[in-house]
């Protein structure tokens, strides 16, 4: 199921970092919303998490299995995943001052780890990721180095691939402190500019970038939000395809993620996901 993919990384506490390309969206924004999500879990002495799949025709998968287990010091979690087809996955998150520390994950031949730090103001300061396929006997590694000025603000990432490729992402600000534009270079060329957009509330709505196909900004993602600033629905907008995906959100009394569905531009149910807390 592709949907399924998507709907892992927003079910996980933890980050997948190649899940987004805008790379202060996926690592800052989405680090911050891990670790509130990991903190409001711990805070409520929540210890399991099961999740239920639902296909397009709102039935049941029942092969379809997701459970996260927090260990009693909440220090660790463990997410182990089957999906429709068969796939498993084991994911462990590790965590360390209420923040998450390190994920290991396993999926058939492939091992990905990630590692983060954080400056003394508890910002981001570098994830670690590393990639080993056993089967095809290969290995990667990407580096992403935050830098921020004297307002604790992103200014700069660095992307080093295997320790020797670098891009440098350069961030630039509005005045009230919000990232609007994020510039991809290599030396100095620009190789991919994204534009982020906000509401009178300061919260990300859009993130837009040029398609040279159609000539003109268009959008990757909207995010719409609740009445308590929560995230109602989010659509995202694949590149050079108009069918679009809209994933909608609700949530529970305590502020835990419900429920979760994904349909496509026709509004036909793509499939959706329900939450248990115990």
């Amino acid at each position: 199921m592709r949907y399924m993919k998507k709907l892992l990384f927003i079910v996980s506490i933890c980050i997948c970092t190649s899940s987004f390309s805008q790379y202060y969206y996926n690592d800052i924004i989405a680090n911050i919303e891990s670790n509130q999500g990991y903190s409001l879990l711990k805070s409520n002495k929540i210890k399991t998490i099961t999740v239920s799949s639902f296909d397009a025709n709102n039935q049941l998968e029942k092969n379809f299995s997701l459970t996260q287990e927090f260990t009693a010091d909440f220090k660790k979690m463990v997410t182990k995943s089957t999906t429709a087809t068969g796939a498993t996955s084991i994911i462990t998150t590790l965590y360390k001052n209420n923040k998450i520390a390190s994920t290991n994950e396993m999926t058939d031949n492939i091992e990905t780890k990630s590692e983060y730090s954080y400056n003394e103001s508890s910002q981001l300061k570098s994830i670690i990721s590393s990639s080993k396929d056993t089967a095809l006997k290969s290995k990667s590694i990407e580096t992403h180095i935050w830098f921020y000025n004297e307002s604790n603000k992103p200014t700069l990432m660095l992307k080093i691939k295997n320790n020797s490729d670098t891009t440098r992402i350069e961030m630039v600000l509005d005045n009230h402190g919000n990232i609007v534009e994020e510039h991809w270079k290599r030396g100095t060329k620009t190789i991919e500019t994204y534009y982020y957009y906000y509401n009178e509330n300061e919260k990300l709505t859009d993130i837009v970038r040029f398609n040279k196909r159609a000539q003109k900004l268009l959008p990757d993602f909207l995010f719409e939000y609740d009445t308590k600033g929560r995230l109602s629905k989010m659509i995202q907008v694949p590149a050079g395809n108009s069918n679009y995906s809209i994933w909608q959100y609700s949530y529970n009394d305590q502020g835990f993620k419900q429920e979760e569905s994904c349909t496509n531009r026709q509004k036909d149910l793509i499939g959706k996901v329900v939450y248990r807390y115990q």
